[in-house]
């Protein structure tokens, strides 16, 4: 495996580790509101804010690993 080719490969893993990020966040806010405490639907909520800020900060890191 080459230089290029390892590169695309990391880049390709950050990005498909964004997307379930961001797929989790999506299934989530689809449940919250059949979640049945409010203790439940708040921790759904905190973790729905992380999966998007993680998957924002993949996104970044695979656009920084592209300039490279």
């Amino acid at each position: 495996m080459d230089h290029d080719e390892s590169v695309r490969k990391f880049e390709h893993l950050v990005i498909k580790e964004a997307d379930g990020a961001h797929e989790a966040a999506t299934e989530l806010e689809a449940l919250v509101s059949l979640l049945p405490s409010e203790k439940s639907r708040q921790l759904a909520q905190l973790q729905i804010k992380a999966s998007h800020k993680q998957a924002k900060e993949f996104r970044e890191l695979a656009q920084k690993v592209k300039e490279s």
